[in-house]
């Protein structure tokens, strides 16, 4: 059975539908909750509506940034999983084509090879689906992470966000490295990628955007894709 076949399954969509439809619902459910929670507060009518304008335009950043990253990981896995797993956020969008890619690699396979087979594809949605259990185990146990912290930085908040930015900077560097040591189109990719981000950054600050710093990584990346495809003809 070829693997694509099952990943753009009717069953597929029709989990991704389902998923999606509680989404948008508990997205308007908590809506609607917190304009009666301001308008029983005795909050204006006028100024509700000028915080939800506001909030709809701060979140069309992080909203593309993330629409961009779903498509590349469209056309790496499929369409069909990808709205599966990203139509309301089962797993990060960031991180699932290192795991699909990981997981390749330990079932003895390379993913985005024409041997790809139904095998890697299992391994695949296996691992994406182990790591998505993290948000849960997260919830369950949210009131114990102060703690954790505390005891982690010793109480040192600044000690937290270097932790934070050194581990996501480790991460990225290491899959980075690993591909633009390939050469020939894949370094083009990882250097304009890199540039594109550092610009795009840059930008954000002469234009004291901040909120545009959420856009860099969907825009290098596609940025980054196109160069080294061009190149590598």
């Amino acid at each position: 059975m070829d693997w694509k076949e099952v990943a753009n399954g009717l069953w597929i969509w029709i989990c991704g539908g389902i998923t999606s439809g509680l989404g948008l619902y508990m997205a308007y459910y908590f809506y609607k909750r917190a304009v009666s929670f301001m308008h029983n507060s005795g909050v204006p009518k006028e100024e509700t509506r000028s915080m939800v304008r506001g909030a709809v335009i701060t979140a069309i950043g992080p909203v593309l940034s993330n629409i961009f990253i779903m498509i590349a990981l469209a056309v790496a896995i499929s369409p069909g999983l990808a709205f599966q797993r990203e139509g309301v956020g089962v797993g990060s969008v960031f991180t699932e084509l290192v795991q699909v890619s990981n997981a390749a690699i330990a079932a003895g396979e390379k993913f985005g090879d024409p041997s790809f087979t139904m095998k890697g594809f299992a391994a695949a949605v296996f691992i994406m689906n182990i790591a998505g259990w993290g948000w849960a185990v997260e919830a369950i146990f949210t009131r114990y992470l102060g703690k954790a912290r505390e005891k982690l930085t010793g109480g040192d908040p600044k000690l937290l966000a270097v932790i934070a930015a050194c581990s996501m900077v480790a991460v990225f560097s290491y899959y980075s490295v690993s591909n633009a040591i390939k050469g020939n189109g894949f370094l083009v990719a990882v250097v304009v990628s890199l540039l594109s981000s550092m610009f795009l950054f840059k930008l954000a600050d002469w234009m004291k955007r901040p909120h545009f710093k959420e856009w860099a990584l969907g825009i290098a990346m596609f940025v980054g894709m196109i160069a080294g495809k061009l190149y590598a003809g």
